[in-house]
């Protein structure tokens, strides 16, 4: 278990959606071989998720475009002295096959699931209260009975769809998250707030704090500026900022 907890804020659209999908990808794999019916809807509400936010048009386009400017970036440092090359090379490949793999998929990402009439009927009755019972959809009762070596087969070869966009989401939120240097900076009176140059490309801001802080971040703001509160956690009352100064790990992502 790690000894801090970050907190992080998207600077745009793009980078938010990625962040989400990145969530999804990740919390997906927590239920895909739970061996309960329970485990298996958890997984599939999940899947759905990622069918809902890769629906896009644009997504495919902008992670190509992502990997390509990063592709330009790295590139230049080869005439750097001190540059490992075969490591860069090996990353260069790698960013350049995942745009190819990306280009050659046609349609929307996990076309193969978008067209199972399965899983048609689990996405329309999902927004319907009960819309999933037994006697609403007698096909999902049936599936959510089988093994659980056949459930799992099936969740794992319709998120295998994605594997392609999961890699290059992945490698992107990566580079970016590399991209800057954390520094300590304080937040007077539970509050901070740091502007930003309109010319610099800032992605992402990423607020660090020990796992066993008192407090938790909440972060606002867009391209010119943001400001982070250290708030006191409480679940029956609205949340206090706090009163006293607070040091914390900051970092500007840029690339």
């Amino acid at each position: 278990m790690s000894d801090t907890i970050i907190y992080e804020q998207p600077l745009n659209e793009r980078i938010r959606t990625l962040l989400r999908l990145e969530s999804l990808f990740v919390n997906i794999q927590d239920t895909l071989n739970e061996p309960s019916p329970a485990g298996s809807h958890a997984t599939l509400e999940r899947l759905e998720e990622i069918l809902t936010l890769t629906d896009r048009s644009e997504l495919k386009k902008d992670l190509m475009k992502e990997l390509e400017r990063n592709y330009m970036t790295l590139a230049a440092l080869k005439e750097r002295s001190g540059v490992n090359h075969q490591q860069l090379d090996d990353f260069l490949n790698k960013l350049k096959q995942l745009g190819q793999e990306l280009d050659a998929e046609r349609g929307k990402p996990g076309q193969e699931v978008r067209n199972s009439e399965f899983l048609k009927g689990f996405r329309q009755r999902l927004g319907t209260p009960g819309g999933l019972s037994d006697i609403d959809f007698p096909h999902y009762h049936f599936w959510l009975n089988l093994p659980v070596e056949q459930r799992v087969a099936s969740l794992t070869e319709w998120i295998s769809c994605f594997d392609t966009i999961r890699d290059a989401v992945s490698l992107v939120l990566d580079m970016i998250r590399r991209s800057a240097t954390p520094s300590t900076v304080i937040a007077t009176n539970g509050f901070y707030q740091h502007s930003l140059d309109k010319d610099t490309p800032y992605q992402l801001i990423r607020i660090t704090l020990p796992v066993d802080s008192p407090y938790y971040v909440e972060i606002s703001g867009g391209r010119h500026r943001f400001s982070a509160r250290m708030m006191i956690p409480n679940l029956n009352e609205r949340p206090a900022q706090a009163t006293e100064d607070v040091s914390f790990l900051l970092t500007t992502c840029i690339l």
